[in-house]
């Protein structure tokens, strides 16, 4: 076999170097938006009266 197409591409396993900031962005880029549902809408509107 040509031991260059191993080289190609990357074994099982691994994954695009961008991928883990791509989803460190989404996490924090949803984490901020739970914040902001959670202290402008929920917690302005005060605690649950009957």
């Amino acid at each position: 076999m040509n031991e260059s197409s191993s080289e190609d591409h990357p074994e099982l396993g691994e994954h695009p170097s961008g991928t883990l900031a791509i989803v460190g962005v989404f996490g924090i880029v949803f984490f901020l938006g739970w914040l902001f549902f959670y202290f402008v809408l929920f917690a302005g509107r005060g605690a649950i009266t009957h």
